[in-house]
């Protein structure tokens, strides 16, 4: 009786696990996005520095398959908002039936502020 019960246990613990180490990697990425778009001149430029960023920046972590990243960049003239999105659902730990599932799609989002020196 106790078997099922510590397996459960240590099954949420990894699929949980996983999912935060995700949701970490990306708002990290996410943040240094935003911080590196701060260096570019037109909102052209800010959006594309901030993609290479967070590209580049993800691409330390193994666990995260780049083709699945989708980064959005929202530039108003005023504030820089950089979305990241992730699409967990076909890794394995996700597709446990007997474990409650956290959000397969993982997004984080970071803001700065433009503003004139």
């Amino acid at each position: 009786m106790v078997l099922p019960v510590l397996m459960l246990l240590i099954m949420g613990i990894i699929v949980y696990g996983q999912w935060l180490a995700c949701a970490n990697a990306l708002q990290q990425s996410a943040n240094e996005g935003a911080r590196a778009s701060l260096s570019g001149l037109s909102q052209e430029e800010r959006a594309l520095t901030a993609r290479q960023t967070v590209t580049d920046s993800l691409s330390h972590y193994d666990s995260i398959d780049q083709r699945k990243v989708v980064v959005g960049v929202q530039d108003d003239g005023t504030t820089v908002n950089v979305t990241v999105n992730y699409d967990m659902s076909d890794q394995a730990v996700m597709k446990l039936p007997f474990v409650p599932i956290p959000d397969k799609i993982v997004s984080r989002s970071s803001a700065v502020r433009l503003t004139n020196f």
